[in-house]
């Protein structure tokens, strides 16, 4: 057998254990559209491997809008335009882009090894120097520059870079397929021009996309004993907003998180009230059971700030249902029952109360 038709079989013997064992059957706790769900995440999720894994290059890196409106997966925001791309620990990059905007930026390096993944590095807008027309640089090395505030130290293991650009604006910024980011990374140093594919290319290709896959799903709760602690498994009920910790692989660090599943049955409604805090960003999208946001393009399903009706105190209102009700904040559950509630609030300056939820008739509400 070639080497290259091993590394193919190996993904498509892993795609069909992801299908039984990460997606799994239907069951009480588990419908036909949860599994449904589960392979449209894994058909996004293969699509973005061979995106950013199968011709990746660390010597000549590209960087990829990582989320699109029609490849989701990881839990995406539609306040947020990520980018990202595949590193080594042995080259030093240089990362030039612009704030465009963006009320947060930040960059993270994730490393891993034999254990499992995290983030091994990161910087955002607050910590490094932006020039007044929005422009920064970013040094990634191993040995530190005489000026260290741009740097990003790169960490043993590294294997990619995540970009994040927040916005806060009364559209979503993902729904805009228009907008476009000054976003570019380049080597520190020339290297040789490639050659041609080879057998041991193609083949090492084809193994990057099986690890991104098997990293992200079957393995995506590797080297972690307990589920993080501001992640609710009761419905309608949220646990207190966090910061997570460095081995939660592919969150952001000065972030911190509130998620919770939602049970709406039909004829009902789910009130979720509470207050914004003093932040960079806030906002609370709708996800499926596999973490990809509700149809943001064509409905409301996330709400940040700048979209938010509140009193003057920065208290709000924010309920979900199936049809209108006729009150500000309404998000669109598109007919589905359950699903996700999940909150960002981006550099905290104050402790954050969970949200409140209420499940009440949907005619009752005053419209």
């Amino acid at each position: 057998m070639t080497e290259s038709r091993r590394a193919f079989r190996e993904l498509l013997e892993l795609l069909d254990r992801i299908d039984a064992q990460y997606i799994g059957e239907t069951g009480e706790y588990k419908s036909a559209l949860d599994v449904a769900d589960g392979h449209r995440l894994v058909l996004h999720g293969l699509r973005r491997a061979l995106g950013s894994q199968l011709e990746a290059d660390t010597h000549r890196p590209v960087f990829q809008r990582a989320i699109t409106p029609t490849t989701k997966f990881g839990g995406d925001s539609p306040d947020a335009i990520y980018h990202e791309c595949n590193v080594s620990a042995d080259v030093s990059y240089r990362v030039r882009g612009n704030m465009a905007g963006a009320v947060y930026v930040s960059l993270s390096v994730q490393s891993g090894g034999s254990e499992a993944e995290g983030v091994g590095a990161s910087l955002n807008s607050e910590q490094f120097e932006v020039k007044p027309d929005g422009s920064f640089e970013i040094l990634l090395s191993r040995t530190p520059p005489a000026d260290t505030r741009n740097w990003v130290q790169m960490p043993e293991g590294a294997l990619n870079v995540l970009t994040r650009h927040y916005f806060e604006e009364a559209g979503n910024v993902m729904a805009d397929t228009a907008r476009r980011l000054d976003l570019e990374i380049s080597t520190v140093g020339d290297f040789p021009a490639p050659g041609e594919p080879t057998v041991e290319s193609i083949s090492a290709g084809i193994e990057r996309v099986s690890r991104w896959m098997r990293s992200r799903t079957l393995e995506e709760s590797k080297g972690r004993t307990t589920m993080p602690s501001w992640v609710s498994v009761v419905p309608n009920r949220f646990n207190e907003p966090e910061k997570p910790g460095a081995g939660m692989a592919y969150a952001a660090l000065d972030i911190a998180y509130a998620m919770a599943p939602f049970h709406v049955p039909p004829g009902k409604a789910l009130v979720m009230s509470g207050r914004f805090p003093a932040c960079r960003y806030a906002g609370v999208v709708l996800w499926s059971r596999f973490r990809q946001s509700f149809d943001y393009m064509n409905r409301r399903v996330s709400l940040n700030r700048a979209q938010t009706v509140t009193d003057g105190a920065g208290n709000y209102r924010i309920v979900l249902a199936e049809r209108d009700p006729g009150v500000p904040n309404w998000l669109d559950t598109g007919g589905r029952t359950s699903g996700f509630m999940y909150w960002r609030f981006l550099l905290p300056e104050e402790p954050m109360a969970a949200p409140r939820c209420e499940l009440v008739d949907i005619d009752s509400l005053p419209g």
